[in-house]
């Protein structure tokens, strides 16, 4: 505390006792600039590397993460693939199956042409036979 504050005191009707008390009060227990100083700068430290260790998790958990998305975006692709071969190989099989149905028809839908064809001549026959004869 300095001299000219204790004096204002002393002449405030403080006495000396209680001066040098609180002058001894304010020495031991109150912050100086100093001190306020010291603890911003401990402080701003502390945030800092505070700061760099988060930043540095989160840096890993990215990584983390981004590893996992692509590897289950490799199995669902894969996983994608073989639907699709299986897809595949099941389509072809009904188009064979088609093609055989349909091969079967053709030749069904070309006796039923012969047939028409021979039943409509007997029939011309037996008409001509019928009216001409």
């Amino acid at each position: 505390m300095s001299a000219s504050a204790i004096l204002k005191l002393q002449a405030a009707g403080f006495s000396t006792e209680q001066v040098t008390a609180l002058a001894e009060l304010i020495d031991t227990q109150a912050a100086t600039k100093a001190d306020l100083e010291a603890t911003e700068h401990k402080l701003g430290a502390r945030i800092d590397t505070v700061t760099h260790e988060f930043g540095s998790r989160i840096d890993t958990v990215t990584h983390e993460l981004g590893s996992r998305i692509d590897t289950v975006a490799h199995e669902l692709g894969s996983k994608i693939d073989a639907v699709a071969h299986e897809l595949g190989s099941k389509i072809d099989t009904v188009d064979h199956r088609h093609e055989l149905k349909s091969g079967k028809l053709e030749g069904d839908v070309l006796l039923l042409k012969w047939m028409l064809g021979f039943v409509l001549a007997f029939e011309v026959g037996i008409f001509a036979k019928l009216f001409l004869h």
